[in-house]
């Protein structure tokens, strides 16, 4: 039941970041740029947990080495990946995006085989090829490929780090609490955040009306996204490894497609219903060893 239980905060990670890119559109609505809007999640993410750890006593110190590991963890992710993902989506189509981006677990995954030495099975590759294939059907529901070179390359970064976040991040899952990794890890990616922040959007956000609405959203990303997701899914590298949390990300486009039809109206297609169902299935094929054994587990256990 103990890997239940991780699949759950799995699947829960990817739903609270399914759901920034629902109010990630209200923001920018509301007049806050990517910038500003990164920006003030990892200001709260990092006051709110330091806060926590301090109350609580609960405040891990890095030693030297893991703290110039946590810097490059943090340079991965949020950094360079929202740098990348933020920049690129201005210059590629949306579908063309989600795309590149869906590359994350199979790059992810020839990464962690070649430097974690994380064992790959040919179930764990039909399940990685499926349930990307699913990604790939539920985007090219608007058939729009365009892009600019220099788009491509800023989408690029973003699959890399978040290629490189996985990898880095695994050797410091086994020392510290989520709550440690997190914290640090958001007062990092602030600090390399603050130049661009200040140059591109500093005169901006300070001239700007704020509004309510727009602040409130943006609180909400970072609880739920900066803070939430990313405590959870720090646990489910620490007990799956890189390679089987990384096809989880592929539930992401799921959630968003039925947040966006529950809440902003959008229609809900037969293409998106194939995209999903592939999708599902080839994440349960990635498990498959696990569930087999958790069944054959219980199956034994009962009298």
């Amino acid at each position: 039941m103990n890997k239940f239980y991780v699949y759950g905060k799995a699947v829960l990670a990817m739903l609270f970041w399914a759901v920034t890119f629902v109010w990630i559109k209200i923001a920018f609505a509301a007049g806050y740029r990517p910038y500003e809007i990164v920006f003030l999640r990892l200001l709260l993410a990092a006051v709110l947990l330091f806060a926590v750890m301090s109350i609580t006593k609960k405040l891990q110190r890095l030693s030297p080495r893991d703290t110039l590991w946590m810097m490059l963890v943090a340079f991965c992710e949020p950094f360079a990946y929202f740098v990348g993902e933020a920049n690129g989506l201005q210059y590629v189509s949306s579908t063309l995006g989600s795309l590149i981006i869906s590359l994350i677990p199979i790059f992810g995954a020839v990464a962690a085989w070649l430097i974690l030495r994380e064992k790959i099975t040919w179930l764990i590759i039909a399940g990685l090829l499926v349930s990307t294939l699913g990604v790939v059907i539920m985007s090219l529901g608007s058939g729009d490929l365009s892009a600019t070179l220099k788009g491509i390359l800023f989408m690029l970064l973003a699959v890399f780090a978040g290629m490189f976040y996985g990898i880095t991040v695994r050797q410091l899952t086994l020392k510290y609490s989520a709550l440690t990794i997190v914290a640090w890890q958001s007062l990092f990616g602030l600090l390399y955040f603050i130049p661009l922040f200040i140059f591109y959007d500093g005169s901006h956000f300070i001239a700007m009306q704020h509004s309510a609405l727009g602040l409130v959203t943006i609180a909400g990303m970072s609880l739920f996204a900066s803070v939430g997701a990313f405590m959870l899914y720090t646990g489910v590298i620490r007990d799956l490894g890189v390679i089987k949390s990384n096809i989880f990300t592929n539930l992401i486009p799921v959630f968003t497609a039925f947040l966006a039809f529950f809440i902003l109206g959008d229609v809900f297609t037969l293409r998106a219903g194939i995209g999903l169902t592939l999708t599902l299935t080839g994440l349960l094929l990635s498990q498959a060893q696990d569930l087999r054994r958790i069944l054959r587990r219980s199956a034994q256990s009962c009298p």
